[in-house]
């Protein structure tokens, strides 16, 4: 697996490709751009990890018959917080949405799908410190 190390908190962080059609995105992108994508060790379904120069920088996954019908092929951006169920408190305070509450990601953290006040949709998470 490749590198990773936890990032400060308040940065972005991660970048994730959420898309219909996860092998034609493999393809994709690893013929495009050279990338390296490997199945992560830490998810039990398929989630092709973005290598790049030996640090995990990404992650690809498939839409499935779990999302909500309609939901579009798209990248999605993480920010880095120290709690992420205070930090969706504040989201709200500060007229911001809450699109899927805080849960547990076994080996990565505390996450949460979330908007700023215009609809803009992002992710936080509060990463697991290493064993």
């Amino acid at each position: 697996m490749a590198e990773f190390k936890i990032p400060e908190p308040n940065t972005i962080c991660w970048r994730e490709l959420r898309t219909k059609d996860l092998d034609a995105a493999v393809r994709f992108y690893s013929e495009m751009f050279g990338w390296a994508l490997d199945q992560s060790k830490l998810s039990p379904v398929p989630y092709k990890e973005i290598t790049m120069d030996g640090t995990a920088a990404g992650g690809m996954m498939q839409i499935d018959e779990n999302w909500p019908p309609g939901v579009p092929s798209h990248w999605a951006s993480y920010v880095a917080v120290t709690s992420a169920d205070e930090t969706v408190a504040k989201i709200a305070e500060h007229g911001g949405s809450v699109r899927v509450p805080p849960f547990d990601a076994p080996g990565v953290g505390r996450m949460a799908m979330v908007a700023d006040p215009s609809g803009a949709d992002f992710a936080i998470i509060q990463f697991t410190e290493p064993a």
